[in-house]
């Protein structure tokens, strides 16, 4: 069994000591990192190279020519592994110890199942842990107060993505069904692979907090620093809601669920136009399902309270919000 690290730099002197400290002292060793850079012009590949002559055989370093952005240059990373398991790695995290361990052992108990994803907990730019919440909680996964077995894939399509890539290990085998990734914006490289694998109902999770997550401001993409109780019961509502497992009842409730899945269907009517029709996900079909919801929820609004969905929307246009009308 060979085990692999995609990892993508971009000017990340601050921390990528760190993390390669992390990852190079796992409990179960790790066989390869390959290290995409796109274009770092900070000390960067100088610290990586430094790491290359105390491990030789452990780290290939790849320079790329011309900046790829995130989701592409996770695809040459991970394309360049040859490990029968493949981590996905941010420059400016820490794993916990016993991370591959754990996640390895996981898969080799449920052989049928192709990516892992896991919790983790948050640390500042001094890699302190600076809240009792955790990632999960900051992306609004409320897995622990939800009705198990929990339907990811509904989840993902119909709320928002939850598996954060830094914390997200495939088999080599997914290589051939999530490969290339789409190339058009704010399409992004661990909502993709959720999906797709999803979709075949072979991605799970662990719940332990296996990496801390950094938040800081120089990040391409994160999590959020804090979150309220109230909006978390917010969120928790409009899960249970999508999933099928409370009925909603206020106003309040029906224009939750018509904003969460109007922008569902803006967003998959972008991955309909721009994927190729021998896509492994019906993304036709969500789009579809997503936009009859949205009509559903939306008429209730109406007949609910038609005066104050009048002034709603006229609220809205007047302040130059998007409007959630079709054309």
């Amino acid at each position: 069994m060979k085990l692999s690290v995609a990892m993508c730099t971009y000017n990340g002197e601050k921390y990528i000591k760190e993390q390669l400290e992390s990852i190079l002292t796992q409990t179960e060793a790790i066989d390869e990192i390959i290290i995409c850079d796109d274009g770092s012009t900070d000390k960067t590949i100088k610290i990586i190279e430094q790491f290359q002559i105390e491990h030789p055989n452990r780290i290939s370093l790849h320079q790329n020519h011309i900046n790829l952005g995130s989701t592409k240059n996770f695809e040459k990373a991970i394309s360049n592994c040859t490990g029968d398991y493949i981590f996905l790695s941010d420059q400016d995290d820490i794993w916990k110890k016993n991370k591959v361990e754990k996640v390895i052992q996981y898969f080799q108990e449920n052989t049928s199942i192709e990516a892992v994803f896991t919790n983790g907990d948050l640390i500042n730019d001094k890699s302190e842990i600076f809240t009792k919440n955790s990632l999960w909680d900051a992306i609004f996964f409320i897995e622990n107060q939800l009705e198990k077995p929990i339907d990811l894939f509904k989840l993902i399509t119909s709320k928002r993505n939850m598996v954060t890539g830094a914390t997200l290990c495939i088999k080599k085998e997914t290589k051939d069904i999530i490969l290339p990734f789409p190339d058009f914006k704010k399409c992004y490289h661990d909502e993709w692979i959720a999906i797709i694998i999803a979709n075949i109902n072979k991605l799970t999770y662990l719940t332990e907090e296996l990496i801390s997550y950094r938040i800081h401001s120089e990040q391409q993409i994160g999590g959020k620093n804090s979150i309220q109780a109230t909006t978390s019961q917010k969120h928790l509502k409009l899960s249970n809601y999508i999933l099928g497992t409370a009925t909603p009842k206020s106003y309040q409730d029906f224009n939750q669920l018509s904003k969460t899945y109007f922008r569902n269907y803006l967003k998959f009517k972008q991955f309909y136009e721009n994927t190729e029709n021998d896509c492994p996900v019906n993304f036709k079909e969500i789009t579809e399902s997503n936009l009859e919801l949205f009509k559903k929820f939306d008429d209730s609004l109406k007949k609910l309270n038609p005066i104050f969905y009048f002034f709603q929307n006229l609220s809205d246009k007047i302040r130059g919000k998007r409007q959630m009308q079709l054309k």
